[in-house]
Formats: structure tokens, sequence, C-alpha cells
């Protein structure tokens, strides 16, 4: 079952991913890559922490949203290449402002996300929900 939902889910984040990418198509900065990246660590962070913790979803499932979803809806390989593009291109400042952003965005988001997690899961042990 782990591959059914990685796949569905995997095809519904590289949709979105794409969609989000020629929405939001950018100049010389590739904005749309970073707010995917930075918006994926986040939801990565929620599945992980939070949605782990409901005993009625399955590991399966768990799995699906987190490898097949948010994994093919963020995008290493663009970030890497676009990053080699700027620095070849001899846009070392902006290059530098996109590395370094996608870095601490990344790390805050998924900060963020684990917060807001341990927020809900607090909430839900005090009203005793599962």
């Amino acid at each position: 079952m782990h591959y059914v939902y990685i796949a569905i889910f995997g095809a519904l984040g590289a949709a979105a991913r794409y969609g989000i990418s020629i929405t939001f198509e950018t100049g010389i900065f590739p904005y749309n890559t970073l707010f995917i990246n930075v918006i994926g660590c986040f939801l990565l962070a929620i599945v992980v922490t939070y949605l782990s913790t409901f005993s009625k979803l399955s590991h399966a499932l768990i799995t699906g949203l987190g490898t097949g979803l948010i994994g093919s809806f963020t995008t290493f390989s663009a970030f890497s290449i676009q990053a080699c593009d700027l620095l070849l291109g001899g846009h070392y400042f902006i290059a530098s402002a996109y590395i370094l952003s996608s870095l601490i965005g990344g790390f805050l988001s998924a900060a963020v996300g684990v917060y807001v997690s341990n927020k809900l899961i607090a909430g839900r042990e005090i009203e005793g929900n599962d």
C-alpha cells in the first residue's frame, strides 16, 4: 500500500509544484522554487510531527504524504541547478541570497511546523482526543 500512496500523492505533489512554478514565474531570482521548498519544509514538519501522532492514520498513508506528496512537491534538484546557474552566470550576490534564504527559510519553516505541531498535540492531549 505504501507504493500506491506514494504514487498517488507523488503525482499530486508534482502537479502542485508545476502549477506554482508556472503561475509564479520569476525573473533572475527563483522565488517560486524558494516558496515551494520553504512551504514544503513546513508541511513535512506537520506530517512527521503532528499527523503521525494519529493512531487512525496508517504508516503507509503518512509515508505517502511525506515521501509522495511533499517529496515530489519540494525540489532540491531545481534549487541546486538554479543556484549553479546563478553562480556560473556571475550573479554571486543573488546566488548567495538564494542559497542562504533557502537554507534559513527551510530550517525556520520546519521549526515553525514542529512548534505548531507540538502546540496542536498539546491541545489535543488537554482535550483528551486521539
